[in-house]
């Protein structure tokens, strides 16, 4: 039968933001802001955004490379 052309429905776009702690930026890729996205990529954070047990460490070497 159809639809009801009187009838329209509601497309919400929802902006999501960044899930890395205390991040506002919005999400670009898997949830992550890019910066985040990479932190995620070297194991600085959890899928979660949560920093992971040895952050510190990690983020030394990550520095150390990209440097």
């Amino acid at each position: 039968m159809g639809k009801n052309p009187k009838k329209e429905e509601n497309n919400v776009v929802a902006i999501t933001r960044c899930c890395a702690d205390g991040c506002t930026k919005r999400d670009t890729r898997a949830n992550f802001c890019n910066e985040h996205f990479t932190w995620y990529k070297e194991g600085l954070i959890t899928g979660e955004g949560h920093k992971a047990k040895d952050f510190d460490k990690k983020l030394q070497q990550y520095k150390a490379r990209v440097a």
